[in-house]
């Protein structure tokens, strides 16, 4: 692209002419003089002497022209210019005077050919601005000409010719090409500036840690994203600014340590370090993480400093916590070791052969096993007495027509499950040798009850089998490792009482503890942690609700099922959950709801049919609610009110105790 740079547009000493100049080419002619003198015989104009008066008046104007103009005569368009022109043709001069112009300029007759032929027509045609790619210099130039196309008449108004007039714009055309990219480019930047600095602020806004920006010199807060008032417990703008007013949050002990980071940044060095704030929202003392680093402007000098503050107590907790885990690990997995190893050598101690000895220790490793699924099934709050009754005596291949198992729905604490079911599993395996499950004619019952003691509840469990009598019986000469579980292992683990009778028509145990909360080595939960546990649907006080069946009325997704988890990690089984009045008092009219969790307002406004029916039932049962205490004001003692929002740990909690009192 030819631009102002273009050695054609210049003289031979390297300045532009001024517009107007006479420029003579390489030879020293200028154009009025080789038009003198140029042959034109061998063309078919002729001898310049015998050209048109009209012919020879425009050349001398054109010549005499500063614009460059060329004159084009006849059909064939014979080129005639002057110096302003012969510049434009560059290595073309001067062998195109005289020449076709079509001849001459090929690569742009496909644009001036059909503008010719509206000037033959007596048509005058103005562009400005236009672009001719021109071939100089062994290469094609795009150049931008403002340019007139004029017929050239005789005296009888024919037109013979055509005059082009012109002058040269590229370098105009290139300055406002560059200046509209420019501003283009500036427009984008500008647009691009705009989306990065709305990125940043959604993103700040977003985030959970604080983005902050000082001044390295001052130290005063130029910048505080919205997580400073979560994090802090404080608005930015109130605490923000001034260094000492944000100092003032933090704890003496760490206040200095803080402060001296953030001067010590200013040398260049990105810093993190960790100080308590004490929050003033709710006056809790957290851990903040705080990542500071500087910012240099153009010279490398550190003008701002920047950091991301982060809450990090729960994960220093943690930190702690996991410590505490370990341990517990450490813990269960000697004790389970430790019991195992003492199974080990009691097996011993009754094995008639390695083949029985192997038969003995494998039965009860694996009752250890099934308890220990039990459990983590049941979420360690303890396991259905039915259940551990059914997989125990179901591996041994007891079929129900020769078990009856009854007594009512009782979830057994996870430590007196551990002891028991090895306690049934050795009956059951004796049953299977040597008593009522050996022939087709044996029968065990196992029946359980529930009894108020002194301070708890206590269990009793009964074993009895009965088959035919047999003559060649007799009774055991010493304890087996079966009897020594039910009659001293019971009694000193358990606090509770056991009792073994064999007869030649059956083996009879007693069993009696109280459902007492412990641990048992086969728990798989972890301790819990100082402030950090399961959330809102953890409530850590596993069997509270056991054998309580809840009806739960919520209307919100959410809500509903965080209770509908948190009263099953509680023990209870759960009716629901409902999002419907019409449904919940379907449920409830079944007769085998113990308590009720609802919400009142199910989406239509207050539903007082609920309540009543609950009410009228003499059900315990929990409201959670957004409405003020004069909607509920018919709620009688049997109810606890929870405002929402109510974690749905503080809703089981409040239940459990309902349910507590009514069974004291």
């Amino acid at each position: 692209m030819a631009s102002q740079t273009d050695p054609s547009l210049y003289r031979t000493d390297g300045q532009r002419p001024a517009p107007g100049a006479r420029v003579k080419d390489l030879s020293g002619i200028g154009m009025a003089d080789r038009i003198r003198q140029h042959d034109w015989t061998a063309c078919p104009l002729g001898p310049q002497a015998a050209w048109p008066p009209h012919l020879q008046a425009t050349v001398d104007l054109m010549a005499a022209h500063g614009f460059p103009m060329i004159v084009l005569w006849g059909t064939d368009l014979l080129q005639i210019y002057n110096d302003g022109y012969a510049e434009i043709m560059a290595e073309k001069h001067p062998a195109g005077l005289g020449q076709p112009t079509a001849e001459c300029w090929p690569e742009v007759w496909h644009i001036n050919g059909p503008i010719y032929d509206r000037v033959w027509q007596g048509e005058t045609v103005v562009f400005s601005d236009k672009c001719y790619p021109l071939h100089r210099r062994g290469a094609l130039q795009d150049v931008w000409f403002t340019i007139t196309y004029s017929p050239l008449r005789d005296g009888h108004g024919d037109i013979e010719g055509v005059l082009v007039t012109m002058f040269d714009t590229t370098a105009e055309h290139v300055a406002r090409v560059e200046r509209e990219r420019s501003e283009a480019e500036l427009r984008l930047s500008n647009e691009r500036l705009r989306l990065n600095e709305e990125r940043f602020r959604q993103f700040a806004a977003a985030s959970s840690d604080v983005l902050w920006i000082r001044d390295a010199d001052t130290l005063a807060a130029e910048l505080q994203s919205t997580a400073f008032d979560a994090v802090y417990g404080i608005a930015a703008d109130e605490a923000a600014c001034e260094l000492r007013e944000w100092a003032a949050r933090v704890v003496p002990d760490d206040r200095d340590a803080a402060i001296g980071t953030l001067r010590d940044v200013r040398d260049g060095t990105r810093r993190v370090h960790e100080f308590r704030v004490l929050r003033p929202s709710d006056g809790q003392f957290r851990w903040i993480r705080d990542t500071v680093f500087p910012l240099f402007d153009a010279q490398g000098r550190v003008t701002r400093i920047a950091g991301i503050s982060s809450d990090v107590t729960d994960e220093r907790r943690w930190t702690e916590h996991q410590s505490v885990l370990v341990a517990e690990l450490q813990h269960r997995v000697r004790n389970i070791m430790a019991t195992i190893g003492s199974i080990t050598l009691r097996t011993r101690e009754s094995a008639t052969s390695v083949e029985d000895y192997a038969q003995r220790l494998s039965g009860r490793v694996m009752s250890l096993a099934r308890t220990q699924a039990l459990l983590t099934r049941a979420a360690n709050v303890g396991i259905d007495l039915r259940t551990l009754l059914t997989d125990e005596l179901g591996s041994h291949a007891a079929t129900e027509s020769r078990v009856v198992l009854r007594g009512p729905s009782t979830v057994v604490p996870p430590k007196a499950a551990e002891v028991l079911s090895l306690a049934i599993h050795e009956l059951a395996s004796n049953a299977v040798r040597h008593g009522a499950l050996r022939e087709p004619s044996g029968r065990v019952d196992v029946t359980w009850s529930l009894r108020e003691g002194v301070l708890e509840r206590w269990l009793d469990v009964r074993w009895r089998e009965t088959h035919a009598p047999r003559d060649d019986w007799q009774q055991p000469c010493r304890r087996g490792f079966g009897m020594a579980l039910v009659e001293e292992r019971i009694p000193y683990e358990l606090d509770g009482e056991g009792h073994m009778r064999m007869s030649p028509d059956g083996t009879e145990a007693q069993i009696s503890f109280p459902l007492r909360q412990r641990d048992s080595i086969l728990q798989t939960d972890a301790p819990s942690s100082a402030g950090v546990g399961g959330g809102s649907v953890d409530l850590g006080d596993a069997a509270l609700l056991a054998g309580c069946r809840v009806l739960v009325v919520e209307d919100d997704f959410y809500l509903a099922h965080d209770t509908a988890a948190a009263l099953r990690s509680a023990g209870a089984e759960v009716d629901g959950p409902h999002s419907a009045a019409a449904t919940a008092l379907h449920a409830l009219s079944t007769g085998r709801v113990d308590a009720a969790v609802v919400d009142l307002n199910l989406g239509r406004g207050a539903e007082a049919s609920l309540v009543k029916a609950l009410q009228a039932a003499g059900l315990p049962y929990v409201v959670v609610t957004g409405y003020d205490d004069t909607v509920e004001s018919g709620m009688h003692a049997a109810c606890v009110r929870l405002q929402k929002p109510a974690a749905a740990a503080s809703t089981a909690r409040a239940l459990a105790g309902l349910v507590r009192q009514r069974r004291h």
